[in-house]
């Protein structure tokens, strides 16, 4: 199979997969996108990862799918991305891109490579071009009738010489940027024009009408205020003296303020890079304009970058504060909406069923417990989990459903980090925040600021600066405060650090092929009328969640009967997951604050400390998540799917025994033998063959002759349970 082939089936493989998504097809509207001709014409597709079971199959087209930039340790590269094909002018794929439609995600476009012009073959007979940002606003634009429309791809030379060679008379710039290839288009006799869209508007129904008459008008190329115009990267002043084009990174607020500065006349030019910040730069750049420009006024040129300082702090406040989201009031209906739910008698039930409503069918241990996970940012110690399961399991899905019932201002979702990442957020932004990681491939240098925030609460950096008065060199330190909570998905154990692992409750997913059959039809379901019907009101159920998430106050919690409780000891790691237990049961009573009486108790300087209490009910609540398989998975830090497989293995092995009396330990067998009992997948026994035999429950004997893998079971492997050390809510 030749490369254009694997594309081809690549992006119809995810076509079918976005059409049977709901959540990504609803994103995807969400953002304005939602002409039919618009998924057909440009072969629009979302990547769930699932293409990985069928490629595992074939190791010479994973060996393609690698070359190609498909595939990267045996995962997809575009995994969650709404995918974009770039075609030639024979319609053949030569690249895709990749847009993250997460709001809170930092990666959010990736390309497979910088090859092509997206929309290409329109675009050869038109007389003007229209840029945009990414795929989402070229998709808008064209959905409004503005046909002419690409976005940028890496390579700006390309974009040059097709608009000569095309003999394009016009580009449009809707963004801010590029200011290279605009510089360069315009010194070719190309007319550019920078009108910046708020692509907010098009996605809100009242598109057309906004861009044209935005696009009808002579001077949207700027938006300026008297003697400052904001452009390209930067700003143009225009005072008394002179004129100024500074230049810079205005967006990152560092400790420097590095800018290209011309100050100009209509008769001179002078050209300089200076630290603003820093007061040598400053007066050494003023002695020069005076004597370029044979001015005399010291004080009026320092007023001048005393200005022109100001003009940009002012601009970096703004776009901090337009980046920061807020916590909005909420209204008289609202509350209404979210105490109705905290003070339903059975609110864990709703929160199951709220969450199969919007597509995650049956799990319930898992989705409440995700559920507390999330609830948990607000308490001073927030519970922390891992969801481990092969792809196509669900975990994705089940992790996005519960970032969507989190208020946005408490969430941190993030796709792809970088070891240092966390440690250029603001000091408090993720002061009880919900951090979700999906899929943390690439990004396992960040294990442990992941694991200082969540065990000190707090990170910090010690970096050297440089002094912006003295220009000395000296330590700052950067530090960034919790607590937070914290949720990952991954495939494979071996990807998270064991020290972080014990700070988690590791989730499995049901990999059964009953639970597949429910799956089935809940999707079947939303392929009929009623069921298109019912999804209109999902974002109902989404918002009810949310009002009360923010109707949550920080409270202390107490447990009354905390020293009746058992737990088992002998494991030195049963330390941290005894703290794990007592935090579930008083993240319930958390969730239940409106259900619960508020207590106070007098502390000194005349101080009241309010609190409430757990009940056996939360108990019983804790105990019925963690039996049968949750916090045995924690203990033993094994996949739920592997536990399974073991437990099968047994069987096997004992109706073996009981034909051919033989002792079950003495029993030899294949990972063949096993796939052909279970009918699981060859992929699924390889990979938990690996895991019980990295944990010693199975042991590889060592090959004389042939290609099979031998194995035996471990004598005197156990099979207790952590029922039988902790109390039922019964016996407590």
């Amino acid at each position: 199979m030749n490369k254009q082939e694997i594309l081809d089936r690549y992006i119809e493989f995810y076509k079918t997969s976005l059409h049977q998504n709901q959540r990504a097809l609803s994103l995807v509207k969400k953002e304005g996108v939602y002409e039919r001709f618009i998924f057909d014409n440009f072969l629009l597709a979302y990547s769930d990862g699932s293409i990985i079971d069928l490629m595992s199959e074939n190791e010479e087209l994973t060996k393609q799918g690698e070359k190609i930039g498909l595939v990267k340790n045996n995962k997809d590269v575009f995994v969650n991305y709404l995918l974009i094909p770039v075609l030639d002018t024979n319609k053949n794929i030569i690249n895709i891109a990749g847009f993250n439609l997460y709001h809170q995600s930092k990666n959010k476009l990736t390309f497979l490579n910088n090859e092509g012009i997206f929309n290409e073959v329109f675009l050869r007979n038109q007389k003007e071009i229209i840029f945009t940002q990414n795929p989402i606003q070229a998709l808008n634009l064209i959905q409004n009738d503005y046909h002419n429309t690409t976005f940028m791809i890496p390579g700006d030379n390309k974009y040059l010489k097709f608009i000569i060679d095309n003999n394009i008379r016009k580009a449009v710039f809707t963004f801010e940027g590029n200011s290279r290839l605009f510089y360069e288009l315009t010194k070719n006799g190309i007319s550019t024009k920078r009108i910046l869209i708020d692509f907010e508007k098009l996605r809100n129904g009242s598109g057309k009408e906004y861009i044209e008459e935005l696009f009808s008008k002579e001077s949207s190329e700027e938006f300026s205020l008297d003697t400052v115009k904001e452009i390209e990267h930067g700003f143009l002043f225009q005072l008394p003296h002179l004129s100024y084009r500074v230049i810079g990174n205005f967006s990152d607020n560092s400790m420097n303020l590095k800018v290209n500065i011309k100050a100009f006349t209509q008769d001179e030019v002078f050209v300089d890079y200076i630290d603003l910040y820093k007061n040598s730069s400053r007066q050494s750049f003023i002695y020069n304009v005076m004597e370029r420009f044979n001015i005399r006024d010291q004080i009026q040129l320092e007023e001048d970058m005393h200005q022109i300082i100001d003009i940009i702090e002012k601009h970096r406040e703004k776009k901090a504060k337009d980046n920061k989201i807020t916590k909005p009031e909420l209204t008289e209906y609202q509350k209404d909406t979210g105490l109705r739910l905290l003070k339903n008698p059975n609110l864990v039930d709703e929160i199951d069923n709220d969450i199969s409503k919007l597509g995650y069918v049956r799990e319930r241990k898992n989705k409440i417990l995700l559920y507390l996970v999330m609830t948990s940012r607000l308490m001073d110690n927030p519970l922390h989990s891992v969801i481990i399961s092969r792809s196509s399991a669900g975990k994705s899905q089940l992790a996005n459903i519960i970032e969507d019932l989190c208020p946005p201002e408490d969430l941190v979702s993030i796709s792809d980090l970088s070891a240092q990442a966390f440690y250029y957020f603001g000091e408090n932004d993720l002061t009880h925040k919900l951090v979700v990681i999906g899929e943390r491939a690439g990004s396992e240098s960040s294990e442990y600021p992941i694991r200082e925030l969540i065990s000190k609460k707090s990170i910090c950096k010690a970096i050297p600066v440089k002094d912006k008065a003295t220009g000395q060199i000296k330590t700052e330190r950067i530090t960034v405060h919790g607590p937070i909570s914290y949720i990952e998905t991954t495939a494979q154990t071996e990807e998270i650090n064991q020290e972080n692992l014990s700070r988690y409750f590791v989730l499995g997913m049901d990999e059964s092929e009953e639970q597949t059959r429910f799956i089935h039809e809940s999707q079947k379901r939303y392929a009929k009328l009623e069921g298109y019907l019912e999804s209109l009101s999902l974002s109902k159920i989404i918002e009810k969640h949310i009002f009360a998430q923010r109707l949550l106050r920080k409270i202390h919690v107490f447990i009354p009967f905390v020293d009746k409780l058992k737990f088992p000891s002998s494991q030195l790691k049963t330390r941290r997951d005894h703290q794990k237990f007592l935090r579930l049961i008083m993240a319930i009573g958390f969730l239940h604050q409106y259900q619960r009486k508020v207590k106070k108790v007098k502390l000194g300087n005349n101080k009241e400390l309010e609190y409430i209490e757990c009940t056996l009910e939360d108990y019983k609540i804790a105990y019925e998540l963690l039996k049968d398989g949750i916090l045995d998975n924690t203990l033993d830090d094994i996949p739920r799917t592997s536990k399974e497989l073991l437990i099968l293995i047994k069987n096997y092995l004992k109706e073996k025994s009981d034909k051919d009396n033989i002792q079950i330990d003495k029993i030899i067998f294949t990972r063949k033998e096993i796939r052909e009992y279970t009918s699981w997948t060859f992929v699924q026994i390889r990979n938990n063959f690996r895991v019980l035999r990295d944990y010693e429950y199975i042991i590889e004997l060592e090959k004389k002759k042939g290609p099979a893998h031998l194995y035996k079971l471990t004598s005197g492997y156990a099979d207790k349970t952590i029922n039988s050390y902790i109390l039922s809510p019964e016996e407590l």
